[in-house]
């Protein structure tokens, strides 16, 4: 008889313990991302830069925010730190004065250094505020502002 009440205590302290260890099945409550989408996340992503060339490891040779008209491409790279990232599926955005004018989706497993550009239009870049924004599945993770004077 005393075997049989320790081995229900054991068991309920066993039982107790796993629902704390593993929760009781219920998703977390929902979490405040007010601050998430316009702050560069360096746990998840470096190097993430515009720039007007690529070096030859895929990563902004000229790290810079300002450009101007005549310039012949602008760049956008990133790295991802984790794979969780790194083969997501993402989308870059880019944006003048705040309306969209150039998406891309990107599915790339084969590298975890990513490039998009935006390519000088014909009579050059309007001067202004421009934006260029990386989605990882259907949030936006990030922004970078840079300007063509």
């Amino acid at each position: 008889m005393k075997s049989f009440k320790f081995i229900n205590i054991w068991l309920t302290a066993v039982l107790a313990g796993g629902i704390m260890l593993f929760g009781s099945g219920c998703g977390d409550a929902a979490q405040d991302t007010g601050a998430v989408p316009f702050s560069l996340d360096y746990a998840r992503i470096f190097n993430a830069h515009t720039s007007s060339a690529i070096g030859n490891d895929g990563i902004a040779a000229d790290r810079c925010d300002t450009f101007t008209s005549d310039t012949p491409v602008i760049y956008f790279s990133w790295q991802p730190r984790s794979l969780d990232v790194c083969c997501a599926a993402t989308m870059v955005v880019w944006f003048f004065e705040g309306n969209e004018i150039q998406s891309i989706s990107l599915i790339d497993s084969s590298t975890c250094v990513h490039t998009d550009s935006l390519e000088k239009p014909e009579g050059g870049f309007l001067k202004g505020h421009y934006q260029v924004a990386l989605y990882i599945g259907i949030s936006e993770y990030f922004r970078l502002d840079f300007t063509v004077v």
